[in-house]
């Protein structure tokens, strides 16, 4: 039996647009549920101009170089270092989080400790993966904070929580950071294809019908086409122009997630896209933001997270000219080809992570943006590779939470525990929360993230 995380929150938590469902605003404009993946919340659905408020967790493994990471400046005049330098474009979106501890008790090796950790700021219960410091540790002890948030506002839509994946192998506390609760890890989905049917097939599109749609080359849309033609006369052109965009988006997704090339070989030859080959990591990266985005704009969810690899990951970075990951990492600090090709690795997550955020900017909601609207986090397991360092972690936020959060600074702190950082998106998810996660003894939010 599945055993929930131990957190304290002392009031219900705000909400909006309770009385919004989508599938009863489709219906009473005559449309089928079918559609309801395919429309996105209208500006007239929206409470006073303000779109509803998401969470969106980002990680990224084997820690990053501080030097190159971390801006320079004062907490409002700062200037971005190499590897946050492609999200200069956000710096007014975002707020740099350095000096902050991810306290580690307990079971586990450094990487299984700080995986564990990140979301739940808890420690390891004892099980079968090794990793020494006094036992074999298992699972992570309780529910991470997104699933926290997600038992406060998931009962809004249509799926309480979403969980993206890129090459996160097999079943190990290295590469698991979502937990439903003490010893219950959430796996991410890792094929984009099966992710995009899930979103589709979930929502009362015919699984028989999808698959034979597949077979002809064709777009789930031609399911729902009539409907489609149906609606056009009962939208703004303002909000055509976004479904419209909407849609299209949709096609490409599907363009991208079937990658097979007609031949003359045997039709039992096997054509599907390799979703776990290393060279197809940043296609699969792409479709999985696309389909995210896709998700939150449709309002099938508030609550998601894209985890890129795995702790310890051993990703070849060659499309940046970088080895594996891992082995880099761990190189000392005098290796002048570590520091090169680390910095280009996290530079280009930087890169991904810019990607998402103009797709989510981009993404009208009342008076701002998807963006405006969003809380999303950016996380370490560690703070250094060849260190295994706990302390200073990367984080990264951005997006303002409907004006939750005072965004455009840098924030240093000294070894403040990251657990107050994880009450503190509880807060600003309007979850009335003082403590998260056992490994910090003390209460209250982070001090300075709040308008």
């Amino acid at each position: 039996m599945t055993t929930r995380s131990t957190y304290r929150s002392t009031a219900t938590p705000k909400r909006k647009n309770q009385g919004f469902s989508r599938r009863a605003f489709l219906g009473s404009i005559g449309a089928s549920a079918a559609l309801a993946p395919f429309i996105p919340m209208l500006e007239s659905q929206a409470d006073e101009g303000v779109g509803p408020k998401r969470l969106v967790l980002l990680f990224s493994p084997n820690g990053t170089l501080h030097e190159r990471w971390a801006p320079t400046g004062t907490a409002d005049d700062f200037q971005l270092g190499e590897i946050l330098a492609p999200l200069e474009d956000y710096k007014d979106q975002m707020i740099v989080l350095d000096g902050l501890e991810v306290i580690r008790q307990g079971l586990g090796d450094g990487h299984q400790k700080g995986m564990a950790c990140l979301w739940t700021g808890n420690q390891l219960n004892a099980g079968d993966f090794g990793g020494g410091n006094g036992g074999s540790a298992g699972w992570a002890g309780a529910a991470s904070i997104d699933q926290a948030i997600a038992d406060a506002i998931g009962g809004e839509t249509a799926y309480r929580s979403l969980e993206f994946g890129v090459q996160n192998g097999g079943p190990t506390n290295w590469s698991r950071m979502i937990y439903g609760g003490s010893d219950s890890p959430i796996a991410a989905e890792n094929s984009p294809e099966a992710m995009f049917d899930r979103l589709f097939a979930d929502l009362g599109v015919d699984t028989t019908a999808l698959d034979q749609l597949k077979a002809e080359r064709r777009s789930v849309l031609d399911l729902v086409h009539n409907d489609l033609a149906a609606l056009e006369a009962k939208y703004s052109s303002s909000d055509k122009a976004k479904i419209s965009a909407h849609l299209e988006a949709i096609r490409a997704i599907e363009r991208r997630n079937d990658l097979a090339t007609p031949t003359c070989e045997s039709p039992e030859q096997d054509y599907e896209f390799n979703f776990d080959a290393n060279e197809n990591f940043p296609a699969v990266s792409r479709l999985m933001i696309d389909q995210m985005v896709m998700s939150l704009a449709c309002d099938l969810t508030r609550v998601a997270s894209l985890q890129w690899s795995r702790s310890v990951s051993q990703t070849e970075f060659n499309w940046v000219g970088a080895g594996r990951h891992h082995d880099l990492s761990h190189l000392g600090d005098e290796d002048g080809e570590m520091i090169s090709q680390v910095t280009a690795i996290n530079r280009w997550y930087s890169e991904e992570v810019k990607y998402l955020l103009d797709a989510m900017a981009a993404v009208p909601e009342g008076d701002g943006t998807m963006l405006d609207n969003s809380i999303v986090v950016w996380g370490n397991e560690l703070s250094r590779g060849n260190s295994h360092g706990n302390r200073p972690v990367p984080f990264v936020t951005f997006g303002g939470g409907c004006g939750a959060l005072q965004t455009g600074r840098h924030l240093t702190f000294d070894n403040e525990p990251h657990n107050r950082m994880l009450v503190a998106l509880a807060q600003a998810m309007d979850v009335d929360m003082q403590t998260f996660g056992n490994n910090d003894p003390g209460s209250g939010g982070l001090a300075g993230l709040f308008s």
